[in-house]
């Protein structure tokens, strides 16, 4: 907590104090105010902690700042209540009454604190209705203080001695679920829900990200976890590249919040152990190769000598050239040894194996499984499925700025509810239950609901085929069925 930040709480809390009961002339501050407030805070709690819910605040805190956050919040419930009860609720009694003011102060309560309606409005308007209660009945601003900080000590108690309480579905510490916009999410059974305890590392919170009238990201909830690679799929233009650069600061969200390793993106302790490589990548016009792994080994104490970083990715040999004169191939595999150059905890990875040959391709994604295995978490995102299919531990499928499916590859192939038959016949004839097909002279690739159910009706139709094989829709096949626009 800063000097200025303490000095404006301070000023606020006398500020109120001062002119509160000039505004209600009912309000005292007396100290036997303060024991009711810790009773309506301890029951609050109790309440919504059955609803599994807690502070936005303290969503995305790690565990080993959770003590300190929690503190500073509960002095800040000081600074809280003396705005939004002793000045906008005390100011509004005398015009619209006791009532009416209760009612106004507590919308714009939670108005102030969520972007949305949904979960956390809910929970906003549920504590400020009780910490208002608490100031109108006892007519003194230290019941609804004492409501507030209770509240928050408990919450933050709760948490440090392992009793989580979830925001919603999208951010419980067991991992991924399927999900479908406008569709019920189902919860997973314990053997298909991995046990992950560690803290997010990186984390979007109910964001959304608009550039003019184009809505980049809608209420977007997104979670990477330690030891976890997380695919990041998406057509061209459904936001993928603005929740990288939310991620890691490049941007501001509109609303909702965005955390890396539990502080602010823009924060630089926060953004000094991440790897990235985005999707443009440039060099200095005169930096040299193993200037360039020099430059950034020399910010991250104990990294590895530039020399065995160059050879890992087969740059040894390109070490004097100028990085501009690289080709793309080339300087992409340089940006990625420059992203692990530094022993980051977390790798963002947009695009990273553009311009590669097969062998450099399949060394990178090597080294990203093996960055994973230890504890690393990477965020990847690409347009080369098989590459997610092969070492995604989770996959997200962003379209038009909303998260339409979550969950493994495994999972997103069920979700799409089809399986791939592939036949040579002269001519393929109509039949029930095909969702798609792509043809070739005599041969045709058919996407169906139910394989039997086709190759039966196949067999009746009379037609001469050969050469059936019946397999599992890759992750690529999924994706093609699942953001395929509805017909019409």
């Amino acid at each position: 907590m800063t000097v200025a930040r303490l000095a404006w709480w301070t000023a606020t809390v006398v500020l109120a104090v001062a002119l509160a009961p000039q505004i209600d002339p009912l309000v005292d501050f007396r100290a036997a105010a303060v024991l009711p407030g810790v009773c309506a805070g301890a029951m609050l709690f109790a309440a919504l902690a059955r609803m599994r819910l807690k502070p936005a605040a303290l969503a995305c805190v790690p565990r080993e700042r959770l003590l300190a956050r929690t503190l500073v919040l509960t002095v800040k419930a000081a600074h809280e209540e003396a705005i939004w009860r002793a000045i906008v609720l005390g100011f509004l009694v005398v015009p619209i009454g006791r009532l009416g003011a209760l009612a106004v102060s507590t919308f714009l309560f939670a108005a102030a604190h969520v972007n949305r309606l949904g979960t956390r409005a809910t929970q906003h308007l549920a504590t400020g209705l009780v910490f208002g209660l608490a100031y109108l009945v006892t007519g003194r601003l230290g019941a609804a203080i004492g409501a507030h900080a209770t509240y928050n000590a408990l919450v933050g108690v709760g948490l440090l001695t392992g009793r989580d309480m979830s925001l919603s579905a999208t951010s419980d510490a067991t991992g991924a679920l399927v999900r479908s916009r406008g569709a019920s999410r189902a919860t997973p059974t314990p053997e298909a829900r991995p046990i992950v305890q560690s803290p997010p590392v990186a984390s979007l919170v109910a964001v959304s990200k608009s550039f003019g009238a184009v809505r980049a990201l809608d209420r977007v909830d997104l979670e990477l976890r330690s030891g976890e690679i997380l695919a990041l799929l998406g057509p061209n233009g459904a936001g993928k590249s603005t929740a990288v650069s939310l991620l890691l600061g490049l941007r501001r969200p509109d609303a909702g919040h965005a955390f890396l390793h539990g502080r602010d993106p823009r924060d630089p302790e926060a953004r000094r152990s991440v790897g990235v490589v985005l999707q443009e990548v440039g060099f200095p016009l005169s930096l040299r190769v193993h200037e360039a792994a020099e430059f950034v080994r020399a910010h991250a104490p104990g990294a590895p000598p530039a020399a065995q970083i160059l050879e890992r990715f087969a740059l040894a040999e390109l070490s004097d050239r100028v990085a501009l004169g690289l080709s793309g191939g080339q300087q992409r595999r340089l940006a990625v040894a420059l992203a692990l150059a530094g022993s980051p905890r977390t790798l963002f990875l947009d695009e990273p194996t553009a311009g590669m040959d097969a062998t450099a391709r399949r060394a990178l994604l090597h080294d990203i499984t093996a960055f994973a295995a230890e504890g690393g978490g990477v965020l990847l995102t690409t347009q080369q499925l098989a590459e997610a299919e092969e070492v995604a531990s989770r996959v997200v499928m962003l379209v038009r700025g909303g998260i339409i499916l979550e969950g493994t590859v495994a999972e997103v192939r069920g979700r799409a509810g089809l399986a791939k038959v592939t036949l040579r016949a002269e001519k393929l004839p109509r039949l029930p239950g095909v969702a798609s097909t792509d043809s070739s002279l005599d041969r045709h690739v058919v996407y169906v609901e139910d394989a039997d159910a086709f190759v039966a009706n196949l067999v009746r139709s009379g037609v001469a085929f050969r050469e059936l094989q019946v397999t599992q829709v890759s992750l690529e096949d999924a994706f093609v069925a699942l953001t395929r626009e509805p017909d019409g």
